[in-house]
């Protein structure tokens, strides 16, 4: 593939320029990136210098989807890895998570404490908050670890909330739907489950 040149680099307010290669919009690229790979106007690039802007581009639109993401909500780093790699790959992904990681933005231990009182404070119990954590890939050891920390009043109290104004096998069956084991609807239903 021959060189391409660049046509134009105009600067951005984010501390960012958006590059023009042989006449066409190319990539949005930190500036100081941009002038360490050496991409100024006129420059001719060669291919392993346009994949290296690609690539580091990808990187940093990888982190700033992230950090936009966590500023919405708790995620947890599986969850995080894989929206991000469906638009930047694998490997931008996991860099980003891993920065991210370190400055204690994402922390799987939060977010399943977080993703708990959540659930049980809207009707959910121990099985959902777990198969949710699951479907997030919060691992397993730490998902038992967040499930053995649910306090039993809480789980109550979200189980009383689940059943509303049902009674008997309704409320039975509303519980079983709802993530809760036989034991909490012995306990707050006070009758067995009948076929």
């Amino acid at each position: 593939m021959a060189a391409r040149v660049v046509t134009a680099v105009q600067p951005r307010t984010d501390l960012r320029v958006a590059i023009e290669l042989d006449g066409n919009p190319w990539l949005v690229l930190d500036a100081l990136v941009a002038t360490e790979l050496g991409i100024f106007v006129d420059a001719t690039l060669s291919t392993s210098t346009k994949r290296t802007a690609e690539q580091r581009a990808r990187e940093a639109r990888a982190l700033d989807r992230g950090a936009a993401m966590v500023g919405r909500r708790s995620h947890a780093r599986g969850e995080l890895e894989q929206r991000i790699a469906k638009r930047e790959g694998a490997d931008a992904a996991r860099q980003a998570a891993d920065r991210l990681e370190a400055i204690g933005a994402i922390d799987d231990t939060r977010h399943a404490s977080d993703v708990a009182t959540l659930r049980l404070t809207t009707g959910w119990g121990p099985a959902r908050i777990a198969h949710d954590l699951e479907v997030a890939g919060v691992a397993p050891a730490e998902i038992q670890d967040c499930l053995a920390h649910l306090d039993d009043a809480a789980i109550d109290q979200a189980a009383q909330i689940a059943i509303g104004m049902r009674t008997g096998v309704e409320a039975w069956q509303r519980l079983a739907s709802r993530g809760f084991d036989e034991s909490v609807a012995e306990r707050l239903v006070g009758q067995p489950f009948e076929d």
